[in-house]
């Protein structure tokens, strides 16, 4: 497995995590706190690894690279989506399970924005940034 495929294959599970994420956070009440807990879980777990690689591996390879086209767009999406991983340490931090048992509601809503942050970069990584690093490999 190249490591756009492991990239890719990453990307959809992630999709399928927020999936079942956001079907609970659309519950009127907050799920047993375990179930809530593991797939919180499993979402750190995947997110964080995938978020490491790209941070340590992937986007310094890009920005390194001759290809001005593909250094610049690494940058730009850098700078417009970065910090998602420490939005997110933020995001658990705040919300550990006396806070959401406090306050369903206000859980809900920040992780829908949590969300739709990570599922925006998911789309611009996979739309945008995936191709530049395949274009670099064919260039290997």
């Amino acid at each position: 497995m190249t490591e756009i495929d492991k990239l890719r294959d990453e990307h959809a599970l992630l999709v399928k995590i927020v999936a079942r994420l956001e079907h609970l956070i659309g519950q009127p009440k907050p799920p047993p706190q375990l179930h809530l807990f593991a797939l919180r879980y499993e979402l750190s777990s995947t997110l964080i690894g995938h978020l490491k690689d790209q941070d340590w591996v992937v986007y310094p390879r890009l920005l390194a690279s001759c290809d001005g086209h593909v250094a610049e767009t690494a940058r730009l999406i850098i700078e417009e989506m970065g910090g998602l991983a420490e939005a997110y340490v933020e995001h658990c931090e705040k919300w550990s399970a006396g806070a959401i048992a406090a306050d369903w509601e206000g859980y809900c809503s920040d992780s829908r924005s949590f969300l739709k942050a990570l599922t925006n970069r998911i789309a611009r990584e996979t739309r945008e940034l995936y191709p530049l690093l395949e274009r670099l490999d064919r260039a290997a």
